[in-house]
């Protein structure tokens, strides 16, 4: 009884919610954002080239730990935790698409001098790339990205997956992420993104954890699954034609968040790309076969000098 009373009290809430138009129109060229200091680590020696890391949802930066010591010896890396995770800030707004997350990291680029930028971008990490290249396409940014490693991105329309698509229901989705317990979905979330749960370091379940823990973690990870996908997410995939960049696209086979079929078709609609699908691998291929994905970098990296 319990049940059906909160899932209908859900779709009631619902139905009612007006909730501000994700667009790039409103989010992007009349984006009026207030200016967030993120939290970031650097490695490697600054002239060389810069590799800008953006992580997925419910991740931080610590994810790209087992990526830095041997891409550092080559490159200057910037590991950022997005508005929201992590250590960076959580403000109480609704300012947590890809658009808006995208204006943040232009922000970020522009401040620190940043140039000659390969960004890599995994899942939602991956659609605030592609927004980012997008807008420089279209002079909104100056041209300072060179190159676009992209892993399991968001790209096209799809149905959230099965974890994020509870949490859009304002009741249900407010007491199973306060109810659940930290420990408990970073768990979940891992044996989710994983294909072979031996291989899921509990390292990353404590600290996905921890930071689930801190003050608004929760807020901000309700935000962004409701703002997550554009109103206009068909005209924004209409652009990836004119994304010019020397683009890698690394996909999971076993994804089950991002099926490698979304892979396919990227590689399909990015006229300067090259997809590399990993077998039995899921879709966090960083943390499950990182050295596989330092390989990829590598190469593609020496290729487009």
């Amino acid at each position: 009884m319990l049940r059906i009373l909160l899932i209908s009290l859900s779709l009631l809430f619902v139905g009612c919610a007006v909730k501000r138009p994700i667009t790039w129109e409103k989010r992007v060229v009349d984006s009026n954002l207030t200016h967030i200091e993120l939290a970031f680590d650097e490695y490697g020696k600054e002239h060389n080239q810069t590799l800008l890391f953006l992580h997925g949802f419910g991740e931080s930066r610590y994810t790209w730990r087992f990526l830095v010591d041997d891409l550092s010896k080559k490159y200057h890396l910037v590991t950022l935790d997005l508005k929201g995770f992590g250590e960076s800030p959580k403000p109480e707004d609704d300012d947590y698409s890809v658009y808006d997350q995208a204006r943040i990291v232009g922000e970020f680029i522009e401040n620190q001098k940043l140039k000659n930028i390969t960004i890599v971008g995994r899942s939602f990490g991956g659609g605030i790339s592609l927004v980012l290249a997008l807008m420089q396409e279209q002079g909104i940014i100056k041209n300072r990205l060179d190159r676009l490693v992209l892993i399991n991105s968001m790209s096209y329309e799809q149905k959230l997956p099965s974890m994020m698509r509870v949490l859009t229901y304002p009741i249900i989705g407010f007491l199973g992420i306060h109810l659940m317990g930290d420990k408990n979905i970073a768990k979940e979330a891992y044996n989710y993104a994983f294909n072979d749960d031996k291989l899921i370091p509990l390292s990353s379940v404590n600290h996905s954890a921890k930071m689930l823990s801190m003050p608004l973690a929760k807020y901000a990870y309700l935000q962004t699954v409701n703002n997550i996908i554009p109103d206009d997410i068909r005209e924004m995939e209409k652009g990836y034609k004119d994304i010019k960049l020397p683009t890698l696209i690394l996909w999971g086979k076993k994804d089950v968040s991002i099926p490698y079929k979304f892979g396919k078709r990227l590689h399909q609609d990015l006229p300067n790309s090259h997809l590399k699908i990993f077998k039995k691998v899921g879709h966090m291929p960083q943390e499950e076969v990182p050295q596989r994905v330092v390989e990829e970098i590598n190469r593609f990296m020496v290729e487009y000098q």
